[in-house]
């Protein structure tokens, strides 16, 4: 995986599917899932991404934010992680990437894809769902937005909570692969921008083709 303080890409086959991160998104990305990685990882994020003097909340706040979203977001080891912070150390939106293959079976087609979309570890949808069919600089893509709602206070366990949800499906030609994009955000206050955000990165997702050690074909 190719990452920067400005693009962030994930292996896809012989390719690196690329996105370019303007300012405000942080790296969430952890090496390994344990608990001492993901502080290590706010650390550096929380000193070198933002300046004290425009924080409206108390720094050791932000650090206990950025270890939680960190572990929140790897916990099913994705190829990729991020979250967009404003400058005084809010977030709006978390951003996750990765592949989906089902080995010895050809490639869902768009609209067969959009059953995956509506799946959901510990969450359901609800509402209808908006459903866009897209072609994008790396390929054709399917988006959904919808709202979710946590299944385990449908069983009496647990905080209620909703929240917006973007996800993409993404079809690079030639791939027996799809990318799969998502994005979460928790306050309805926030739709409009956590959707342009994650529009405006995936609008940025291309294909870079990589040798057999990752480096990107071409490059000096």
């Amino acid at each position: 995986m190719v990452v920067n303080a400005s693009e962030a890409g994930a292996p896809v086959d012989d390719h690196v599917c690329q996105v370019d991160f303007q300012p405000g998104w942080v790296d969430l990305m952890l090496e390994k899932f344990d608990w001492v990685e993901a502080w290590a990882a706010a650390t550096v994020v929380a000193a070198t991404q933002f300046d004290s003097a425009g924080l409206t909340v108390k720094p050791r706040i932000l650090m206990r934010d950025l270890r939680k979203r960190a572990l929140s977001l790897n916990r099913d080891e994705p190829l990729h992680a991020a979250a967009y912070y404003t400058p005084d150390g809010r977030c709006l939106v978390d951003f996750r990437f990765d592949t989906y293959v089902d080995e010895g079976k050809p490639r869902p087609t768009p609209p067969e894809v959009v059953p995956l979309l509506l799946e959901h570890s510990d969450a359901e949808v609800v509402g209808q769902p908006h459903i866009r069919y897209l072609d994008l600089a790396v390929g054709p893509a399917v988006r959904m937005q919808a709202e979710l709602k946590n299944k385990s206070r449908r069983l009496g366990f647990g905080r209620d909570w909703m929240a917006g949800l973007v996800k993409y499906a993404v079809f690079p030609p030639g791939l027996d692969s799809l990318g799969i994009v998502e994005a979460t955000w928790w306050k309805a206050q926030d739709a409009e921008e956590a959707t342009r955000l994650i529009d405006a990165l995936v609008a940025t997702m291309r294909l870079v083709p990589v040798d057999a050690d990752g480096n990107e074909v071409g490059s000096p």
